[in-house]
C-alpha cells in the first residue's frame, strides 16, 4: 500500500468511527482521545475563524476575538472559499450566525461580495 493509499485509509477510518458515535457527547469525548488538547483548540478555533468570516466579520475583528492570526484566518477563508460548503451547512444546522442564518459571501481582493 503506497503512501497516498494509507493516508486515505486512515483518513477514511476516522471519517468513519467519527460518524459512528451516536451523540455530540460521544463525539466530544472520541475527539479528546484522538487529539491533543492544542489540536482541539486549533480545531475549535478555526471552526469560529469560519463562522466569523461567513457572518461578515474584518480580519482585524476576528484576530481579536478568536486570537487567531491573520495567516490562520487567511487560511481558512481559502478553505471555506474553495471547500464543498460543509462547514457551513453544519453551521447553519446548530444555528450559527444572525438569525441562524450565514450567507455565503464570494471574496475578492481587497474585500468580500455579497
Amino acid at each position: 500500500m503506497g503512501e497516498g493509499e494509507f493516508r486515505a485509509y486512515n483518513l477514511d477510518l476516522l471519517t468513519r468511527v467519527m460518524a459512528s458515535c451516536r451523540d455530540p457527547r460521544e463525539l466530544e469525548n472520541l475527539l479528546r482521545e484522538v487529539w491533543t488538547p492544542g489540536e482541539l483548540r486549533d480545531a475549535a478555533q478555526r471552526v469560529e475563524v469560519a463562522a466569523q468570516l461567513l457572518e461578515g466579520s474584518t480580519y482585524e475583528m476576528i484576530a481579536q476575538l478568536t486570537g487567531a492570526s491573520t495567516a490562520t484566518i487567511s487560511r481558512v477563508r481559502r478553505s471555506v472559499e474553495r471547500g464543498e460548503g460543509t462547514l457551513e451547512t453544519a453551521l447553519l444546522r446548530v444555528g450559527r450566525g444572525e438569525g441562524g442564518r450565514l450567507r455565503r459571501r464570494t471574496w475578492i481582493a481587497g474585500g468580500m461580495l455579497e
